[in-house]
């Protein structure tokens, strides 16, 4: 018995279908386009570098790399199954179908029509652990390939928190230039008052000026800057972001580090090390498969099918046949190819053994480096807090002495012109002395770069974030 769909219930399905189609279509293209981050949004230190995990291209490569050697490494195994085909063919006329489809010389048959299928199998039983080491070599490539997705981790983490603390400094360069701009202007404003009251000369107005706009050019480069900065870091995420985001505070203070020695020997355990040394365990097992290629191999085959004629004038016997056997193989002379194969296996033994010896002082190198540039620049933070002191304070008294009329307007711009550029120096070298820590945690723990090394928030403003009181 039929049911009939009453049209109403149909029309509400196909409604309901249209409607969700747009939608559907939508959520399909919002999750193949790369995510962006409006105008004015607050990004964290962490947030930015889940976003880099998602959406970077290099670990997008990474991620497809991995998939590709899990797909080599399925492939190696397939030869401990059994490999089944499946055969059939007609012929028509005086053609033969087995071995080829073509008339038998000069012996004349008779025309008919035929057909022939079947199935032949072939397992491979015994190969004197050529299988074996291939897969094996495939499983380590594999996981070179893990390691090499690990390392890929580490860097962008790395370019993450570099960029990121890049555009604080930036940020801060910003502030110090609007303070300058700002007290620059108080200044100016009272010697321009000064001078309408026939108190200070032109010359003092003009050097205050001057001074000023030198102040505001140094401004707008470092809004600029930070502009700059923030497209890096849209990079290093891998998104399309804007130029302007609402950063959180990340801690200046200067840390103790572990030993030279110590993080050298960590450094062992990077990422890239782990996945040279799988390559050439990779390619020391590829040499072994490839030595093995010149012994037997030794096959089971087995097949069956079915053999039909269609000219009922022919009386044959027809229906299914099948046939079984064993085969051994060895190769007595292949023109030089596994020779060569071999040569090149072991070449690849030896650039894979020097590639991991490379690796392994560059990361020493690289530790050392930057385990230095930590002692630089920690003690380059403690000079330049001297020199901010020291700034402030040739202000003030500058300030004193020219309103007592001690002093010029000239030495009241030195000591401005030297108060910025100690809080300049001290800026970048509190970020600088970050972003070597960054990268000594990088060089050294790989993987395990601390995502949590910018992660401790300062509620506080750094040292210098006083900046110099007007003049009276």
């Amino acid at each position: 018995m039929s049911r009939v769909v009453p049209q109403t219930m149909f029309l509400t399905v196909a409604t309901m279908v249209l409607t969700l189609l747009p939608t559907v279509a939508a959520k399909a293209q919002d999750a193949e386009q790369p995510q962006t981050l409006p105008r004015g949004a607050v990004l964290g230190v962490q947030r930015a570098v889940d976003i880099a995990v998602k959406n970077h291209p290099m670990l997008l490569e990474g991620a497809a790399n991995l998939r590709a050697s899990e797909a080599r490494t399925e492939q190696a195994r397939s030869l401990y199954y059994p490999q089944v085909y499946a055969n059939a063919n007609t012929i028509a006329g005086a053609g033969v179908s087995n071995p080829r489809f073509m008339v038998g010389g000069g012996l004349l048959r008779e025309n008919q029509s035929t057909f022939t299928g079947g199935v032949i199998a072939n397992q491979r039983i015994y190969d004197f652990g050529y299988t074996s080491n291939l897969v094996e070599s495939n499983k380590l490539a594999e996981r070179a390939q893990g390691q090499d997705v690990n390392a890929r981790r580490a860097l962008v983490l790395l370019y993450v928190q570099r960029a990121y603390l890049n555009s604080l400094k930036r940020k801060r360069l910003v502030q110090i230039a609007e303070e300058t701009v700002r007290e620059r202007g108080i200044i100016a404003g009272q010697i321009e008052t000064l001078y309408r009251q026939q108190l200070k000369s032109k010359l003092d107005f003009d050097l205050a000026h001057v001074e000023l706009v030198n102040a505001q050019s140094l401004l707008v480069r470092s809004r600029n800057d930070l502009k700059a900065s923030f497209a890096d870091l849209n990079r290093t995420m891998g998104i399309t972001g804007a130029d302007d985001y609402v950063l959180e505070d990340i801690s200046v203070d200067v840390r103790p580090q572990k030993t030279l020695e110590t993080l050298v020997t960590e450094s062992l355990s990077h990422p890239e090390v782990k996945r040279a040394k799988e390559q050439t365990a990779s390619a020391d097992a590829r040499l072994t498969a490839t030595k093995r290629q010149y012994l037997p191999t030794v096959s089971a085959i087995a097949s069956g099918g079915t053999f039909d004629p269609f000219d009922p004038r022919q009386n044959q016997q027809t229906g299914g046949w099948w046939m079984a056997g064993a085969m051994v193989s060895m190769p007595l002379f292949t023109g030089f190819l596994i020779e060569n194969q071999v040569v090149e296996a072991s070449a690849n033994r030896q650039a894979a053994s020097a590639a991991t010896s490379n690796i392994e002082q560059a990361l020493t190198q690289q530790v050392t480096n930057a385990y230095l540039d930590t002692l630089t620049f920690a003690q380059q933070i403690t000079l330049a807090e001297e020199q901010v002191k020291t700034a402030q304070e040739a202000l003030q008294l500058s300030k004193q002495r020219y309103k007592l009329g001690l002093g010029t307007v000239v030495e009241v711009t030195q000591s401005e012109v030297a108060l910025t550029a100690a809080q300049t120096r001290l800026a970048e070298t509190q970020y600088d002395y970050k972003i070597a820590e960054v990268t000594l945690a990088y060089t050294s723990q790989g993987d395990d770069t601390g995502r949590i090394l910018l992660l401790s928030r300062a509620g506080s403003p750094p040292p210098d974030a006083v900046g110099p009181q007007p003049a009276n």
